[in-house]
């Protein structure tokens, strides 16, 4: 099993997240998406858009 840390060390290391404040200054505990992350992020909802909207014939999207 892979501890948070582990993971938030491979995601900066990869690109996917950067720490808010070594970028601005901001709280320690939050962080922003790399160009990675932004796509990875936009993957999943549209992954997600497609299998509870889209693929249902009761579910309208709005």
């Amino acid at each position: 099993m892979v501890d948070l840390e582990t993971l938030a060390s491979l995601a900066k290391r990869r690109g996917f997240a950067f720490p808010s404040a070594e970028i601005y200054g901001g709280f320690a505990s939050t962080y922003d998406y790399g160009p990675l992350g932004v796509e990875m992020k936009r993957n999943i909802r549209e992954s997600w858009w497609r299998r509870m909207v889209q693929s249902r014939d009761d579910v309208v999207g709005i």
